[in-house]
């Protein structure tokens, strides 16, 4: 057995439908084979995880009409087979799901989990990439951040930063940062190796709806990037209370907003985020590269000497620089 076999087979063994030869086969493969056995593994884990949430849920009407057209869909069924409406119903169909190999395609097994109002943490949760075992569900919720936050990252990007998107010369992180936050002061050099491939066209500390940034505005080709650094206070959360904890140490919160992507990493004491129109993967992925290193950063210097850090009340007039 190869491994194109092997990953074609997995979800016909994950549902009991192969042979004991079969099975045996699979095995002697996995044991040997480490990216086969983390793909079977990540496929079980998906398909628990469904179960689990699914077992919670209930599905409205229209949720279960559109998750039958889909199932007929990629099953090659047509519109009039009774066998599967039966099977689809409201009592019986999340065990249909998992016993049967109707949802072998990985992409079909997310558009199942889109339909499911259960799994609104897809995107509700802004889709953290972290380990989701270090969290409860508490936690997770949590960690949102507000739509204030959102929507005030989103129109600092759309108002300051296109102002600068045609700046030219050197930018970088005046001094006067430190009056806003100390821990800002090499914000630019601690984001240099992440930008790679991208021009700094400013750095300074603006204001939008009340809320301090540290920003620092790239451009690739045409796309306009930003980076934003901002305190994490009670305004900044959903729930109106900071978290005693951080974010996951890896991965971002992802989500858009009014079609800007947004990447967020929180620390104990500030959040991290980086804006584009870029598609909300590749917004993820830069800010990966961006806002990591930033956060990283960060936490080592909350964690560092313990030396008071200020967040000052400057007009942010006074601190934009690189016009």
């Amino acid at each position: 057995m190869d491994c194109q076999n092997f990953k074609e087979l997995i979800d016909s063994y994950l549902c009991g439908e192969l042979a004991v030869e079969t099975n045996h086969t699979m095995l002697c493969h996995a044991e040997r084979c480490s990216p086969c056995r983390n793909e079977m593994s990540a496929r079980r884990l998906l398909r628990a995880s469904l179960r689990q949430a699914c077992s919670r849920e209930k599905m409205s009407e229209r949720a279960m009409e559109q998750l039958r057209a889909k199932l007929r869909s990629e099953a090659g069924l047509g519109d009039g087979s009774a066998r599967l409406d039966e099977e689809v119903g409201a009592g019986g169909w999340f065990a249909t799901l998992f016993r049967t190999r109707l949802l072998a395609p990985a992409a079909v097994v997310v558009a199942l989990a889109l339909l499911i109002g259960g799994i609104r943490g897809l995107r509700g949760l802004q889709r953290g990439n972290g380990d989701p075992q270090r969290f409860s569900k508490e936690q997770i919720m949590a960690l949102e951040l507000s739509a204030n936050l959102v929507a005030e990252t989103v129109g600092d990007h759309r108002t300051c930063g296109a102002y600068y998107v045609g700046a030219s010369g050197t930018a970088e992180m005046p001094d006067s940062v430190r009056e806003f936050d100390p821990a800002c002061s090499k914000l630019d050099k601690v984001a240099a190796d992440g930008a790679a491939g991208l021009l700094l066209r400013a750095a300074h500390v603006c204001d939008f709806g009340g809320r301090r940034f540290a920003h620092l505005v790239y451009t690739r080709d045409t796309t306009l990037i930003s980076l934003f650094v901002t305190g994490r206070d009670s305004r900044a959360m959903k729930s109106g209370a900071v978290p005693t904890f951080s974010g996951p140490a890896q991965g971002t919160q992802r989500f858009t907003y009014d079609h800007i992507a947004l990447g967020a990493y929180q620390t104990a004491k500030r959040i991290v985020l980086v804006t584009s129109d870029l598609p909300e993967n590749e917004n993820a992925a830069l800010a990966e590269k961006l806002a990591k290193p930033v956060a990283e950063y960060l936490r080592t210097t909350e964690a560092g000497s313990g030396v008071e850090e200020r967040i000052g009340r400057l007009n942010p007039r006074e601190l934009i620089v690189n016009r």
